[in-house]
């Protein structure tokens, strides 16, 4: 069904005035007079049925119906301020990604240079970040993201699921005498905010009911960190821990897992027009993230 709204250029007027509080500087702004401008924010009181503006000698406030509509203005016209630069100004060789932290140093970076080396063109600009940003608003191109895939008015495409595990240094369960799960009472339990010992052991039905009284790290990043540095046993995400399993710098503790809950996703605006330079990140994200599952 079609959209009941008021007429657009209503709602810019209503914007620079709820913005610069006085109907002549919105006025001086849009180029128009002073009577247009309280014309168009009366005709928008109308179409809603409620007063918007609270206008006095020396100032202009919003009303609580006002301020609801100034943020809805405000996050559209940012919307499609963003549309239109990436419209009218495509830039075909640029790709900029925003990715959590622990994600860019664990496993991005490791790979990245080659994507880069088959790609000499792509002026690539990488955000690492553990907010959720506004693709739109933050012109970035992709995000990687981490939940269940669904995020409003965003495409996502999933990379990896992930499980949960327990790892440490060889050396580390050498010394502690740490041989499987029922040798974790030994252990120095190292935290972060991802999920808790105590979850886990008891998902797992693990034969032991230890107390987490490690050191809690705020990142995933330097939680593996600590880990590799032998300061104790720490919950591995296995996306995160691939690579130092691998080159042995850290093992797994028993054969027991759990899913983490979430995954993995490459995300972009569904209102993103895709570039060559998007494309190719995109093949080359998706095979690689191919390849490892297998």
């Amino acid at each position: 069904m079609p959209y009941v709204l008021p007429p657009m250029h209503t709602l810019r007027t209503f914007e620079s005035v709820a913005r610069l509080r006085s109907f002549t500087a919105a006025a001086e702004e849009l180029h128009l007079t002073v009577s247009a401008v309280s014309h168009q924010i009366r005709a928008l009181e109308t179409f809603y049925g409620t007063k918007l503006l609270q206008r006095s000698p020396r100032d202009v406030a919003l009303t609580h119906a006002g301020k609801a509509l100034r943020d809805v203005v405000e996050a559209c016209l940012d919307r499609l301020a963003a549309v239109g630069r990436t419209l009218r100004h495509p830039q075909p060789h640029r790709l900029s990604l925003s990715a959590p932290p622990s994600f860019v140093s664990r496993w991005l970076m490791p790979r990245l240079s080659g994507f880069l080396g088959a790609h000499p063109e792509v002026d690539f600009r990488l955000h690492a970040t553990t907010q959720l940003i506004d693709l739109d608003a933050d012109d970035v191109d992709f995000a990687i993201r981490y939940g269940d895939g669904e995020w409003p008015g965003l495409h996502s495409e999933k990379l990896f699921d992930e499980e949960l595990f327990p790892v440490a240094t060889a050396a580390y369960l050498q010394k502690s005498h740490i041989r499987d799960l029922g040798d974790l009472g030994n252990a120095t339990l190292l935290r972060d905010d991802f999920v808790r010992w105590e979850d886990w052991l008891s998902q797992t039905d693990s034969p032991i009911d230890a107390k987490a009284s490690g050191p809690v790290y705020g990142d995933s990043s330097l939680l593996l960190q600590a880990a590799e540095a032998g300061q104790g046993v720490a919950l591995g995400r296995s996306v995160l821990v691939a690579d130092a399993l691998a080159s042995g710098a850290l093992a797994r503790v028993g054969s027991r897992s759990r899913e983490a809950g979430g995954a993995y996703y490459l995300v972009q605006s569904a209102m993103t027009q895709s570039t060559s330079a998007m494309d190719a990140f995109r093949r080359w994200l998706m095979s690689t993230a191919q390849g490892e599952r297998a």
